[in-house]
């Protein structure tokens, strides 16, 4: 998708709410059978790895920030988490900005070191439609979820909010940190061998719709799957 394409499409939509305390904190189970869950309540959520196969379990992150969503890579060698750190400014648009900053974080879970962290360069609270006025840097990452490895286990795609009709697919490199802008698009999910599904809607003369897409870890489109949703 062009630049100019992607700066315009960013402006079409209306400011939504969305926190990645909204997102249900999925359990994921690496290669050996290991599983990362989380645990604490509220905002206070920590990374958990359980070991079915003896019943031990261990804390692998201590803090006082919400913790979630942890993503095995396909090897089991690392585990992936986002965390949301609370903005502590004085917020006087409550409906239209998330008050969080949110960071990908990738860790050896073995020796609980930190392979990388991903974040944006921005540190305000993120108002919710503005990001093309980043453009072509990285907006503010608050929301972050649907954490999707490659099969090298080089990057990291992952999904963060825009407006109401469109999220930001990005990817995060590993071990650098580096992030990128790849494409628009909703509800990523890894359909194994370097393919992810997306939607994004979109509109022609009879309205807007919704069309599927599946990309490469770079947004490349590889094909429209014929499920498209259309709405008049």
């Amino acid at each position: 998708m062009g630049g100019t394409f992607l700066k315009t499409a960013l402006l079409i939509g209306v400011m939504a709410i969305v926190t990645a305390g909204s997102v249900a904190l999925a359990d994921s189970t690496s290669k050996t059978g290991l599983i990362a869950t989380t645990c604490g309540e509220g905002r206070a959520q920590e990374i958990l790895i359980y070991d079915p196969a003896t019943g031990s379990e261990r804390q692998l992150t201590h803090n006082d920030v919400w913790d979630g969503l942890p993503v095995w890579s396909p090897s089991g060698r690392w585990l992936a988490f986002v965390r949301a750190i609370p903005d502590r400014e004085e917020l006087t648009k409550h409906d239209f900005v998330l008050p969080e900053r949110d960071e990908i974080i990738v860790v050896d879970p073995e020796t609980k070191e930190v392979v990388c962290i991903g974040k944006s360069d921005h540190t305000e609270p993120y108002e919710l439609g503005k990001c093309a006025e980043y453009w072509p840097d990285i907006p503010p990452l608050a929301g972050v979820t649907n954490l999707c490895w490659t099969e090298d286990e080089t990057g990291i795609l992952f999904e963060a909010p825009c407006s109401v009709t469109n999220d930001l697919i990005l990817r995060m490199d590993v071990p650098s940190g580096e992030r990128h802008l790849l494409c628009l698009g909703n509800d990523l999910r890894s359909l194994g061998q370097d393919q992810f599904t997306i939607w994004r809607h979109e509109y022609d003369e009879y309205g807007g719709y919704n069309r599927n897409y599946v990309i490469d870890p770079w947004g490349n489109v590889l094909s429209t799957p014929p499920h498209a949703d259309q709405q008049n």
